[in-house]
């Protein structure tokens, strides 16, 4: 981590919310999810970094998914958000906190910055985003998100993952 990070902990709790599923293989509009009214518990959870890059402005606040491969954009695991004033040189560091601790569980996240607080992902009438966005792997999206299998990883305790905002 580059010492321009302003570092948060974030916890999974009753109002996080997390980014919604994509229509058509288009970018379209990424309505927010409302995780259950409880936070959910594991009977073992782990902790993971996630340093979000590209921030350009202050305001609205970064959201981020947790995904398994069954849920892959529209459903989920967990929610986690920032305030975007957090931010230190277009950089914020969250912890991604209660995260099933299962060996070998592959995970995908799907980050954006909403910039108006609105709770989704606005995107124009051709269903392309208007605020920046990013996937593990720093995956690419074209023509619709990326494949469950490019933004992958395998999930380690402590470990840190970095995406980069478009």
């Amino acid at each position: 981590m580059t010492s321009s990070a302003t570092r948060h902990t974030i916890q999974q709790g009753p109002a996080s919310p997390a980014l919604g599923g994509w229509r058509s293989g288009v970018h379209a509009t990424a309505a927010l999810l409302l995780l259950a009214a409880l936070p959910v518990r594991h009977a073992q959870a782990m902790e993971m970094e996630l340093e979000v890059s590209g921030l350009r402005h202050s305001e609205g606040r970064v959201m981020v998914g947790v995904y398994t491969e069954a849920n892959w954009l529209k459903a989920p695991l967990l929610g986690h958000s920032v305030d975007a004033s957090a931010q230190k040189d277009g950089r914020v560091l969250i912890r991604l906190t209660e995260l099933p601790e299962q060996a070998g569980m592959r995970l995908a996240l799907s980050v954006f910055h909403d910039l108006n607080g609105n709770g989704k992902l606005d995107s124009n009438a051709f269903g392309m985003p208007k605020e920046p966005y990013g996937f593990s792997n720093n995956a690419a999206a074209s023509f619709g998100p990326p494949k469950f299998e490019k933004a992958q990883f395998e999930a380690k305790q402590g470990a840190r993952i970095a995406v980069q905002l478009n």
